[in-house]
């Protein structure tokens, strides 16, 4: 796979109202991408969150290293008008990047049927993926204006349109492998390509069919939590999560595993890489919001997908994950 990537996050709102990471420093995003760079062995990063200050600066940054950017903002429960106004924002960001040399590729949206408000009904994530597991009760109004697919697509044209009038490098979205994508307007194929309990037998077929578009296919996204059988959670690990008390901490009875996290990201790769993908992006580097600690009972990065450990802090430590896909980034042709 030429693109040999992993996401990194500069801050999100989370479902809790919080900020996945609230006072990043430019020195940590220095250290932190160049160990991407040099340590991982990647060729590329997709820098992810909702402030335009920080993905610039971390887009520069890792530039700088030698990087490729996928340029990939985030605008959680934003309505259509907030969403398309910042993609216009991150695409003026982009074309600056893209003119001055850097190697960018903007990612307009990330399953926007979850992570937006008025394409699927739901007042939060939570509600939204609700409702597409059952479409049956929809509200009337959200098939008054045409059917919600066409709907979708179309909001997905015109921000491709609107990022094409500030920024002429490739433009790609990150689909849920749920969303039925018009991929005519984008120039790459990408999905979030997680595999679970539902999909293991069915993962490389979809993704080998995805090859009929004529255009490079990229997992934009693909990760697994630290548990025993955290492989048959998939996307969804994150969620096993009890707040039951006011604190957050793993689920009972779920064990760290480090390796089983490290086997299915080097498992997955290698299907990535057999279903002949373009490239993939391990999904993440590291969860500050899954914090880390020596007791089991309240140790949150058991149902994280960092590929280091995130101590209270501010400590970073490599896992079993790190080195398993730095192995294989390291053995990998990129032609």
């Amino acid at each position: 796979m030429k693109i040999k990537g992993v996401t990194y996050d500069i801050g999100t709102p989370t479902v809790d109202g919080s900020v996945t990471r609230p006072d990043l420093a430019a020195a940590t995003i220095e250290r932190e991408l160049t160990a991407i760079a040099e340590e991982l062995h990647c060729t590329a990063v997709r820098i992810t969150g909702d402030d335009l200050p920080g993905l610039r600066l971390a887009a520069r940054t890792a530039i700088g290293l030698g990087l490729a950017v996928w340029l990939s903002p985030m605008a959680p429960n934003a309505d259509e008008a907030t969403t398309l106004a910042t993609i216009t924002a991150a695409a003026e960001v982009a074309g600056e990047l893209h003119r001055a040399g850097g190697d960018v590729t903007l990612v307009v949206g990330c399953e926007l049927t979850v992570f937006m408000a008025g394409l699927v009904p739901g007042a939060d994530v939570a509600a939204r993926l609700a409702a597409l597991a059952d479409p049956t009760g929809w509200p009337p109004e959200f098939f008054a204006a045409g059917p919600p697919p066409v709907r979708f697509n179309a909001l997905l044209a015109t921000a491709v349109a609107t990022a094409r009038q500030h920024f002429t490098g490739p433009v790609a979205y990150a689909a849920g492998l749920w969303e039925d994508v018009d991929w005519t307007p984008f120039d790459l194929v990408a999905v979030d390509a997680y595999r679970d309990a539902g999909n293991t037998d069915t993962l490389r077929t979809a993704l080998e069919e995805l090859h009929r578009h004529g255009k490079p296919v990229v997992a934009a996204e693909f990760g697994c939590a630290t548990f025993a059988g955290a492989e048959a959670h998939g996307s969804a690990a994150w969620t096993l999560v009890d707040r039951s008390d006011g604190t957050r901490r793993p689920r009972a009875g779920l064990v760290r595993d480090e390796d089983a996290q490290a086997r299915e990201l080097s498992s997955l790769l290698d299907l990535f890489t057999a279903a002949g993908l373009a490239g993939a992006f391990v999904f993440t580097y590291v969860t500050p919001a899954y914090p880390t600690t020596d007791d089991p009972a309240a140790d949150l990065d058991t149902v994280g997908y960092g590929l280091v450990r995130s101590w209270p802090d501010g400590r970073t430590t490599p896992k079993a994950a790190f080195t398993a896909v730095a192995h294989a980034y390291a053995a990998t042709r990129t032609d």
